[in-house]
Protein backbone atom coordinates (compact mmCIF):
# COMPACT_ATOMS: atom_id res chain seq x y z
CA UNK A 1 0.00 0.00 0.00
CA UNK A 2 1.80 3.48 -0.87
CA UNK A 3 0.96 6.07 2.05
CA UNK A 4 1.17 9.44 1.55
CA UNK A 5 1.42 11.54 4.82
CA UNK A 6 1.32 15.56 4.31
CA UNK A 7 -0.58 18.82 5.93
CA UNK A 8 -2.64 21.88 5.12
CA UNK A 9 -0.53 24.01 5.76
CA UNK A 10 0.57 26.57 2.97
CA UNK A 11 2.50 29.22 3.68
CA UNK A 12 2.64 30.58 0.21
CA UNK A 13 -0.90 30.79 0.07
CA UNK A 14 -1.17 32.77 3.21
CA UNK A 15 -0.57 36.38 3.63
CA UNK A 16 -0.87 36.42 7.41
CA UNK A 17 1.31 33.09 7.98
CA UNK A 18 4.23 34.61 5.38
CA UNK A 19 3.93 38.55 7.56
CA UNK A 20 4.65 35.79 10.97
CA UNK A 21 7.06 33.80 9.24
CA UNK A 22 6.97 31.36 12.27
CA UNK A 23 6.58 28.04 10.32
CA UNK A 24 6.06 25.18 12.32
CA UNK A 25 7.21 21.53 12.33
CA UNK A 26 5.27 18.62 11.31
CA UNK A 27 6.85 16.68 14.43
CA UNK A 28 3.73 14.79 14.47
CA UNK A 29 3.57 13.45 11.15
CA UNK A 30 7.32 12.82 11.50
CA UNK A 31 6.98 10.29 14.44
CA UNK A 32 3.95 8.47 12.83
CA UNK A 33 6.29 8.43 9.55
CA UNK A 34 9.47 7.16 11.60
CA UNK A 35 6.95 5.04 13.58
CA UNK A 36 5.47 3.17 10.03
CA UNK A 37 8.89 3.03 8.34
CA UNK A 38 10.42 1.48 11.55
CA UNK A 39 7.38 -1.15 11.09
CA UNK A 40 8.13 -1.51 7.43
CA UNK A 41 5.88 0.49 5.85
CA UNK A 42 6.74 2.48 2.59
CA UNK A 43 5.68 6.28 3.42
CA UNK A 44 6.15 9.37 1.96
CA UNK A 45 5.55 12.69 3.58
CA UNK A 46 4.78 15.69 1.83
CA UNK A 47 5.23 18.83 3.43
CA UNK A 48 3.38 21.42 2.00
CA UNK A 49 4.94 24.03 4.29
CA UNK A 50 6.76 25.65 1.30
CA UNK A 51 4.70 24.43 -1.46
CA UNK A 52 1.96 25.40 -2.59
CA UNK A 53 -2.29 23.61 -3.47
CA UNK A 54 -0.95 23.14 -6.73
CA UNK A 55 2.54 21.54 -6.25
CA UNK A 56 0.36 19.22 -3.58
CA UNK A 57 -2.14 18.28 -6.46
CA UNK A 58 0.40 17.24 -9.10
CA UNK A 59 2.38 15.50 -6.41
CA UNK A 60 -0.80 13.44 -5.81
CA UNK A 61 -1.31 12.64 -9.40
CA UNK A 62 2.19 12.13 -10.33
CA UNK A 63 2.46 9.29 -7.24
CA UNK A 64 -1.00 8.07 -7.35
CA UNK A 65 -1.03 6.94 -3.56
CA UNK A 66 -3.47 4.26 -2.77
CA UNK A 67 -3.59 5.65 0.89
CA UNK A 68 -3.18 9.42 2.10
CA UNK A 69 -2.89 10.75 5.68
CA UNK A 70 -3.58 14.48 6.01
CA UNK A 71 -3.22 16.29 9.32
CA UNK A 72 -5.84 18.91 9.50
CA UNK A 73 -6.23 21.67 12.73
CA UNK A 74 -8.48 24.81 12.30
CA UNK A 75 -6.14 26.68 10.68
CA UNK A 76 -5.54 24.35 8.04
CA UNK A 77 -8.84 23.20 7.56
CA UNK A 78 -10.29 25.12 4.42
CA UNK A 79 -7.24 24.20 2.93
CA UNK A 80 -7.47 20.21 3.31
CA UNK A 81 -11.34 20.60 2.73
CA UNK A 82 -9.50 21.40 -0.74
CA UNK A 83 -7.16 18.82 -0.98
CA UNK A 84 -10.19 16.05 -0.15
CA UNK A 85 -11.18 16.12 -4.16
CA UNK A 86 -7.82 15.58 -5.43
CA UNK A 87 -7.32 12.49 -3.12
CA UNK A 88 -10.76 11.23 -4.16
CA UNK A 89 -9.74 11.57 -7.88
CA UNK A 90 -6.73 8.95 -7.58
CA UNK A 91 -8.88 6.82 -5.56
CA UNK A 92 -6.65 7.31 -2.54
CA UNK A 93 -8.27 5.79 0.87
CA UNK A 94 -8.48 9.29 2.76
CA UNK A 95 -7.45 8.98 6.48
CA UNK A 96 -7.55 12.75 8.76
CA UNK A 97 -6.15 13.16 11.78
CA UNK A 98 -5.44 15.95 14.40
CA UNK A 99 -7.65 18.04 16.50
CA UNK A 100 -10.04 19.53 14.02
CA UNK A 101 -11.78 16.60 12.21
CA UNK A 102 -12.40 14.58 15.31
CA UNK A 103 -14.67 17.16 16.80
CA UNK A 104 -16.19 17.78 13.56
CA UNK A 105 -16.22 13.72 11.89
CA UNK A 106 -19.83 14.03 10.55
CA UNK A 107 -18.77 17.16 8.54
CA UNK A 108 -15.36 15.82 7.22
CA UNK A 109 -16.88 12.34 6.27
CA UNK A 110 -19.52 13.62 4.21
CA UNK A 111 -16.94 15.90 2.53
CA UNK A 112 -14.89 12.95 1.42
CA UNK A 113 -13.11 11.97 4.47
CA UNK A 114 -12.95 7.80 4.85
CA UNK A 115 -11.46 7.64 8.41
CA UNK A 116 -10.61 10.11 10.88
CA UNK A 117 -7.86 9.10 13.49
CA UNK A 118 -8.73 9.90 17.20
CA UNK A 119 -5.55 10.79 19.37
CA UNK A 120 -2.20 9.52 18.04
CA UNK A 121 -2.00 8.21 14.82
CA UNK A 122 1.57 5.87 15.15
CA UNK A 123 0.07 2.74 16.59
CA UNK A 124 -3.59 3.53 14.91
CA UNK A 125 -2.05 3.33 11.41
CA UNK A 126 0.14 0.17 12.15
CA UNK A 127 -3.22 -1.53 12.54
CA UNK A 128 -5.25 0.18 10.18
CA UNK A 129 -3.25 -0.13 6.70
CA UNK A 130 -2.85 -3.97 6.93
CA UNK A 131 -6.67 -3.77 7.56
CA UNK A 132 -7.19 -1.63 4.89
CA UNK A 133 -4.96 -3.92 2.43
CA UNK A 134 -6.53 -7.35 3.34
CA UNK A 135 -10.40 -6.11 3.84
CA UNK A 136 -10.71 -2.54 2.54
CA UNK A 137 -12.95 -0.33 4.52
CA UNK A 138 -15.01 -3.25 5.64
CA UNK A 139 -15.17 -4.11 9.67
CA UNK A 140 -13.95 -1.04 10.86
CA UNK A 141 -15.59 -1.37 13.56
CA UNK A 142 -12.46 -3.94 14.97
CA UNK A 143 -9.75 -1.15 14.61
CA UNK A 144 -9.83 0.62 18.04
CA UNK A 145 -8.94 5.07 17.85
CA UNK A 146 -11.27 5.74 14.76
CA UNK A 147 -14.30 6.96 13.77
CA UNK A 148 -15.96 6.57 9.78
CA UNK A 149 -19.30 6.22 8.79
CA UNK A 150 -20.91 3.42 8.44
CA UNK A 151 -23.62 2.18 5.79
CA UNK A 152 -26.40 4.38 7.10
CA UNK A 153 -24.18 7.22 7.31
CA UNK A 154 -24.06 7.63 10.91
CA UNK A 155 -20.61 8.39 12.38
CA UNK A 156 -19.28 5.37 14.63
CA UNK A 157 -16.41 5.93 17.10
CA UNK A 158 -14.74 2.80 17.85
CA UNK A 159 -13.20 4.33 21.38
CA UNK A 160 -9.72 6.04 22.30
CA UNK A 161 -6.73 3.90 22.16
CA UNK A 162 -4.59 4.68 25.29
CA UNK A 163 -1.80 7.41 24.87
CA UNK A 164 1.71 6.24 23.95
CA UNK A 165 3.55 6.11 27.50
CA UNK A 166 6.70 7.17 26.56
CA UNK A 167 7.17 8.58 22.90
CA UNK A 168 11.15 8.12 23.56
CA UNK A 169 10.25 4.17 23.10
CA UNK A 170 8.91 4.36 19.55
CA UNK A 171 11.04 2.81 16.73
CA UNK A 172 12.72 5.48 14.36
CA UNK A 173 13.68 8.80 15.07
CA UNK A 174 11.60 11.64 13.45
CA UNK A 175 13.61 13.64 10.93
CA UNK A 176 13.04 15.06 7.63
CA UNK A 177 13.69 12.83 4.88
Amino acid sequence: MDILLSHGYFIAEDAHEQQIMKPYPTLGLLYISSHLKAKGFAVDLYDTTFQTMADFVAHVRQTRPSLVGLYCNLMTKQNILRMIPTCQEVGATLILGGPEPVSYAAEYLARGAHIIVSGEGEVTLEELIPHLAQHGRTHLHTIQGILFADDDGRVVDTGARPYLQDISHQPGRPRRH
